[in-house]
């Protein structure tokens, strides 16, 4: 009888966690000094330093653009890597800078939100609203501006493996008033938010690992996550796919016509056909700001392991 073992890793030993918070609370301190219009400044240098030490990250976006049709070319990908870690610099150094703008109350001159009366008509059909989004923009900061706006909001989020760096994110997220529902054992939260009728916000952009189902994103199966569609058959409750990105120094949020249950129910699998419509429009937003899409997460590993010619045929039919 074998016993395995983890290996060991350094960040998640705990002196290093420390050690990486205080870091990160520096950086804060400094940067916070700054006026907001330096953000993209300082975003810009962030973006260039992480993109030269994360490497393992720079190689994984680099394969998955290699991967994904019509994106940008190969020779162009390099130079498009830059412009996705210089967007992931800016929206940290907008983070860093937003308690600030918050104090002042000055978010709402830097957020624009289209088409929310599509949300306000669904909510009082009396039966909850799950929203779909992905890792696009700065969604940390439509959360936080959504919530002052009147808008409760309960979202879906995995811990930080640094418990330090999760509490402060936790914080931060939450104080507009947004809820966190952390990912393990959260279906019971996710079915009392949808009860109490209330706004469910769930990435759906994630790799889904076995947890999954096989949709077509990019023109490549992904693993993606099936909760809010099963969510949906199972209540009622309609779906609707967020749009968020920056254009200048404003922030975005547009939302979709919902998606109705009752259209896919007489569907062979209603669950595989409502998560592939609701994936379907999220890539429809990468395609049109892809540099403000996480490109170096692994989005597409668990289905590349799983590397069967009857998965690709399932996702692309």
């Amino acid at each position: 009888m074998s016993i395995r073992r983890r290996g060991f890793r350094i960040g998640r030993f705990r002196p290093v966690q420390l050690a990486v918070y205080l870091l990160l609370r520096g950086v804060f301190m400094v940067v916070g000094m700054f006026p907001w219009s330096m953000a993209p400044r300082i975003g810009a240098w962030m973006g260039k330093i992480l993109r030269v030490f994360d490497r393992r990250h720079v190689a994984v976006a680099t394969k998955n653009l290699g991967k994904s049709r019509g994106v940008c070319e190969p020779d162009a990908i390099p130079a498009f890597i830059d412009r996705v870690y210089g967007h992931i610099g800016v929206s940290f150094a907008e983070m860093l800078l937003l308690p600030r703008l918050l104090s002042r109350g000055q978010i709402e001159s830097y957020r624009r939100f289209h088409r929310f009366d599509v949300a306000d008509k669904v909510i009082q059909e009396g039966r909850g609203l799950i929203v779909a989004i992905g890792h696009l923009g700065n969604w940390e900061i439509i959360g936080l501006a959504i919530c002052k706006a009147g808008y409760p909001l309960n979202s879906l989020a995995r811990p930080i493996d640094n418990p330090w760096i999760d509490a402060w994110l936790t914080k931060f997220r939450t104080q507009t008033g947004q809820k966190i529902i952390y990912k393990k054992n959260a279906l019971g939260e996710m079915i009392r938010v949808i009860q109490r009728k209330e706004i469910l916000i769930v990435q759906v952009d994630q790799n889904a690992k076995s947890a999954g189902v096989f949709t077509d994103f990019f023109g490549r199966p992904a693993s993606t996550h099936r909760s809010p569609a099963i969510l949906s058959l199972k209540y009622g409750t309609p779906i609707i796919v967020a749009n968020i990105y920056r254009e200048g120094n404003l922030h975005h949020c547009v939302l979709n016509d919902p998606i109705r249950p009752e259209a896919f129910r007489e569907h062979a699998d209603p669950v595989l056909a409502l998560t592939q419509e609701y994936t379907t429009q999220l890539e429809s937003f990468v395609r049109a700001h892809p540099e403000q899409w996480l490109w170096a997460h692994d989005r597409w590993k668990a289905a590349e392991k799983a590397a069967g010619p009857s998965m690709v045929a399932e996702a692309a039919s």
